[in-house]
């Protein structure tokens, strides 16, 4: 456990640590450290050093290829000391117990550091933020991942090391396949994470529930990303999960109440919504993919209509046609019918 130290000291060294942090892999060298950190001499900033690395774990290598510098690698256990008023606490309480429901392999740590928290906040202030986030979490179901997926996807970005997945897609075959990844990128949505990672000279997308086992491949030469790859663009892409192009320009007429419900959230970057009379709306978007519109679309049947694309259209009603077929009541199933 850490010794004590002075207050002075503390916030010295977080000034050294952000200083460190700022200047990323490139490091500081020593005088630069000395005057924006304010250390009197060069002993001074050497003793903080050591303390950070042999107190809190913290991983700072010394260059000494000229100009010698300091460069951080890894912050270690150091906290931040931070003055919090309760909707700090309420935020920080309540984005602990999300993390807990809806990233893996977290719940341990999740426990550990409620027990943290719970020595220095007050019970009641952590029993406002847990129920907060109850009420937004409860009721979402989280696809389940092996544990150590998650964690390893996570290393294999950071350090951009290439792996090697066993992966089962429900599509296909459905079976067992095995794919090199260089992993770029993370997501959730629709009660899943995705990694986006380069494969096959493509950037592909993986759901982590499907990933059997990984791999390091430290050999292989990790697949850096196209040069217009863009992670914020490619994930808003998608109108449900699927990214891509937004080579599909939709149109749809939505009645009420469907209309005030769809206009009430923004669902895509490209949703564009017209108010046409008291009872509906025209929607436009540029999507990627249309069978995740269709799917969509039938959710809100029967208050929208496709006005193109074509095949939009076209898919929603032989969708729509299977569902009649599976779903006919048996009294009818002798019964044509037509879709006009």
């Amino acid at each position: 456990m850490a010794r004590e130290i002075s207050s002075v000291r503390i916030r010295r060294l977080l000034r050294l640590l952000t200083f460190l942090r700022r200047r990323g892999d490139s490091g500081a060298e020593i005088q630069d450290i000395i005057h924006h950190c304010e250390y009197t001499n060069r002993r001074a900033l050497q003793d903080d050093i050591r303390l950070l690395r042999d107190e809190y774990r913290a991983e700072i290598s010394y260059r000494r290829s000229t100009p010698r510098r300091y460069c951080l690698d890894y912050e270690g256990d150091f906290l931040l000391s931070l003055n919090l008023n309760e909707k700090d606490i309420t935020a920080l309480t309540a984005g602990l117990s999300m993390a807990e429901h809806f990233i893996p392999d977290m719940q341990d740590n999740c426990k550990a550091l409620w027990d943290k928290i719970a020595e220095i906040i007050p019970e009641k202030l952590i029993a406002f933020g847990k129920w907060l986030a109850d009420s937004a979490t409860m009721q979402i179901p989280v696809s389940l991942v092996k544990p150590g997926i998650f964690d390893q996807i996570i290393h294999s970005i950071r350090t951009k090391q290439a792996i090697e997945i066993t992966y089962t897609s429900p599509y296909g075959t459905r079976e067992a396949k095995t794919h090199v990844i260089s992993p770029y990128e993370i997501f959730f949505r629709a009660h899943s994470w995705y990694v986006i990672a380069g494969s096959e000279s493509r950037v592909l997308m993986f759901k982590l529930a499907r990933i059997q086992d990984i791999n390091a491949l430290p050999d292989e030469e990790f697949a850096n990303p196209p040069d217009d790859y863009d992670n914020e663009a490619l994930i808003n892409s998608a109108w449900y999960i699927r990214t891509g192009e937004l080579k599909y320009s939709m149109k749809l007429i939505i009645a009420e109440p469907m209309a005030t419900i769809i206009s009430e959230t923004p669902r895509h970057l490209t949703q564009k919504i017209t108010r046409l009379d008291a009872n509906t709306i025209e929607m436009t978007a540029n999507i990627p993919d249309l069978n995740e519109a269709a799917a969509w679309i039938l959710s809100c049947s029967p208050y929208v209509k496709v006005i193109e694309p074509e095949e939009l259209r076209q898919l929603v009603c032989d969708i729509a046609m299977k569902v009649i077929t599976k779903n006919v009541p048996r009294e009818n199933s002798q019964d044509t019918l037509k879709l006009k």
